[in-house]
């Protein structure tokens, strides 16, 4: 495969497009599988394991749940299969995408495994979880129709910081305190870029238990500002929007990011 045709996942997982060149290797998308786990064998002495679909989520759901568990190390996805192989799962969990908190939105929807998923109403999934329901209702259905060769385009440029705190902060002043620092290094680094902001968000993680007892992980707010670079017009906007957010949930993480930025080659002022 060309390099682009390759796009490392992780440390240590990759997915390969092998739809114009696995003839060239050997007489079966399996033997070409093969091949590359001995050659890996031989040279770095490692065992891998092998997802195989007509596309990155199944070839990823296969590796997953079925190449881990068999002895040839390999397990396999086409769409003619998705019934046996997708509907079958019986933990949510299992399922790339779906984590604990997923599943338990989920359960709510009285969906509890990958049967039930592929056929809820795709309409009222995405009514009630968003884009990510859409996404999750084409997983569920072996359908992804990322292409690896289009390289990704940022939607829009931004700069920002996040921190995850040492331990739980508990009091609104020293909440704010790092709102503010880290406000301040994100319009040091808008100003060193010779950029203006004219749009901001703040992103709050709550502590672990926090988020238990709240059911949401924390929140992420924008705001639509004049455009600017100033310290204290940043850090004054960052603190209105955490004060009108925040309930005196422990916070572990907090994230300053900056948008719609423009040059900062004049002001343009308001009539």
């Amino acid at each position: 495969s060309s390099e682009k045709e390759v796009w490392p996942y992780s440390i240590d997982e990759s997915i390969l497009d092998m739809t114009h060149s696995w003839q060239l290797f050997g007489n079966s998308i399996r033997e070409v599988a093969r091949l590359i786990q001995k050659t890996i064998r031989q040279q770095l002495g490692l065992y891998t394991t092998v997802g195989i679909g007509d596309n990155p989520v199944q070839a990823k759901l296969a590796l997953d749940n079925y190449a881990k568990h068999n002895h040839e190390l390999i397990g396999e996805i086409h769409y003619e299969t998705v019934p046996d192989k997708i509907w079958s799962i019986n933990d949510l969990t299992d399922v790339w995408g779906i984590g604990a908190r997923m599943a338990k939105r989920l359960n709510r929807l009285q969906i509890h495994n990958m049967y039930e998923l592929a056929h809820t109403n795709p309409y009222l999934l995405k009514q009630q979880l968003g884009i990510i329901g859409s996404q999750l209702f084409a997983t569920a259905w072996g359908v992804d129709r990322s292409q690896l060769k289009e390289p990704l385009k940022p939607k829009e440029a931004s700069l920002g910081n996040s921190q995850v705190l040492p331990r739980d902060y508990l009091t609104q002043n020293e909440i704010e305190t790092v709102i503010k620092e880290i406000g301040e290094q994100v319009a040091a680094r808008l100003r060193h870029h010779h950029k203006l902001a004219g749009c901001l968000s703040l992103s709050i993680g709550f502590s672990y238990a926090a988020a238990e007892t709240d059911g949401r992980g924390g929140f992420h707010q924008a705001l639509k500002i004049e455009p600017t670079n100033d310290n204290q017009a940043l850090t004054q906007q960052l603190l209105w929007l955490f004060r009108k957010n925040w309930d005196g949930q422990a916070v572990r993480n907090i994230g300053v990011y900056s948008s719609k930025l423009s040059p900062d080659t004049g002001q343009q002022l308001n009539l």
